[in-house]
């Protein structure tokens, strides 16, 4: 009797996908700080594409540690959609959805491919909760921190240059108005994008994961620089032309810095990978000299 194939092995683990991408494109459409959304799912096709090439040997079996990973997952399921049938879908219980789900993916490419396929098909999967939606819980500390650090820092610069600036909460008084710092000004957007693509590059480009981890933590600050950047040019912007002038540069202030963030990630993505392949070359000629 043939072996079925793998693909249709990993059915349950695309069906989990399929349910995932259903109930998160809500958000996606809805919620312009994850309009990538759209784009994490054709990443996360290329990526389980590039481990297709390599994949291992499937090895069907129930394994004694997947099963109980796919049973958890369904249990977490069931709690989500009790809790969603009463109380309505919401940031957190999609969350819980995607952990849910995530669980049987894991307990799927176990049972298919044991240990070797949840490390070179895992990212392929997990990498789709950068798209998921933050729990209010999670949204408010850091949306409120970033506002906090981005007025802060832009009063500081605004007085040092001679423009008296006032902070109260997240809105820096001028002399001729108050610039408010919403919650895209605060880099919740291009720092969740920025994220997105440092992870997303690291993974393809670096082979280190403290190396993946320097360029995530350098695609962070990128971020938070970038969007104190644009907040300075639109309080500059209301102190030299008044407070109608923030509408007019408001959009092309926010894309620039997305840029400036996607440009410097993708920077330093290469020049990190340069050297890491300077290190590798020079440690291979050692072992040759010592061979020799």
């Amino acid at each position: 009797m043939p072996r079925p194939q793998p693909l249709l092995l990993l059915a349950p683990a695309f069906l989990a996908m399929a349910w995932l991408i259903s109930r998160a494109q809500w958000f996606w459409r809805h919620n312009p700080d994850l309009q990538f959304g759209w784009i994490v799912v054709l990443l996360c096709g290329y990526l389980f594409w590039e481990a297709w090439q390599t994949r291992p040997e499937a090895d069907w079996k129930p394994r004694v540690w997947a099963v109980p990973i796919g049973l958890a997952g369904l249990g977490m399921l069931f709690v989500v959609q009790i809790y969603q049938a009463f109380l309505g879908a919401n940031a957190a219980s999609t969350v819980g959805l995607a952990l849910g789900l995530m669980l049987v993916i894991v307990a799927n490419l176990g049972i298919v491919f044991g240990w070797p396929g949840i490390r070179d098909f895992g990212m392929a999967f997990v990498f789709i909760l950068i798209a998921m939606p933050m729990p209010s819980a999670v949204q408010g500390p850091v949306v409120g921190g970033l506002q906090s650090l981005v007025a802060r820092f832009n009063v500081e610069l605004l007085n040092l240059i001679g423009i008296p600036a006032q902070q109260i909460g997240s809105l820096i008084h001028l002399p001729n108005g108050t610039v408010g710092i919403d919650e895209a000004c605060s880099g919740v957007r291009s720092l969740q994008s920025t994220i997105m693509a440092a992870i997303f590059i690291g993974y393809v480009s670096l082979k280190r994961n403290s190396l993946r981890l320097v360029l995530f933590g350098a695609g962070v600050i990128l971020a938070i620089v970038g969007n104190i950047g644009r907040s300075l040019y639109l309080s500059l912007m209301a102190h030299w032309r008044g407070m109608d002038a923030i509408e007019r540069v408001h959009d092309a202030a926010g894309w620039s810095v997305l840029a400036f963030t996607a440009a410097g990630v993708i920077l330093l993505s290469w020049i990190i990978g340069r050297a890491e392949k300077a290190v590798q070359t020079a440690a291979a000629a050692r072992a040759q000299t010592d061979d020799d």
